[in-house]
C-alpha cells in the first residue's frame, strides 16, 4: 500500500539542438512546465507519461520512445514527499496539438537557458544536467 504523503509524477524533456518543448503555464508571471503529471493507481512513471502527454499536448508515444534520464525526490511540509521522475523522448518530430487550453496558454519550443528561470526548481536542475551534462577545469 502506498504512503499517500509520497506522490509521484513524470515529466519529459523533449528537446531538438538547443530548443526545450516547454509548456506556458496561466499564471501572472511567466511560468514554464514540462509535459507530464501525477501517477494513478497502479501506474507505472512511463505508463503514466504516455497516458498524460497524450492527454496534454496529443503526443502518441511508446516506451521505446522514453529515455530515462533521473528521478528526484522532495521533502515538502507535513513530513510529505514528492518524486519526479524525467525521461527524454528521443523522436522531437512527432506532431503535437494543445489539448489542455484550459490548463495552459501555449506549448512552444524555447532556447533550453531561455526557460530556467521560469522552471520549478527541480525541473530546471534537471534541464541543466542534460544540457550541462560536466564541467571540466583546467
Amino acid at each position: 500500500m502506498k504512503n499517500k504523503k509520497h506522490k509521484e509524477k513524470s515529466r519529459l524533456i523533449v528537446y531538438q539542438g538547443d530548443e526545450l518543448l516547454v509548456l506556458q503555464k496561466y499564471t501572472k508571471e511567466l511560468e514554464y512546465g514540462l509535459i507530464g503529471g501525477f501517477l494513478e493507481k497502479g501506474e507505472s512513471p512511463e505508463t503514466a507519461l504516455i497516458r498524460e502527454a497524450f492527454e496534454e499536448v496529443t503526443l502518441k508515444l511508446t516506451k521505446q520512445d522514453l529515455e530515462y534520464q533521473c528521478s528526484i525526490t522532495i521533502n515538502l511540509k507535513n513530513k510529505k514527499k514528492i518524486s519526479k521522475h524525467y525521461f527524454v523522448c528521443s523522436d522531437y518530430t512527432k506532431p503535437f496539438l494543445l489539448a489542455e487550453p484550459h490548463k495552459f496558454r501555449k506549448i512552444e519550443w524555447v532556447y533550453w537557458k531561455d526557460t530556467l528561470d521560469f522552471l520549478s526548481k527541480s525541473d530546471r536542475k534537471v534541464v541543466k544536467s542534460l544540457f550541462k551534462p560536466c564541467k571540466l577545469n583546467y
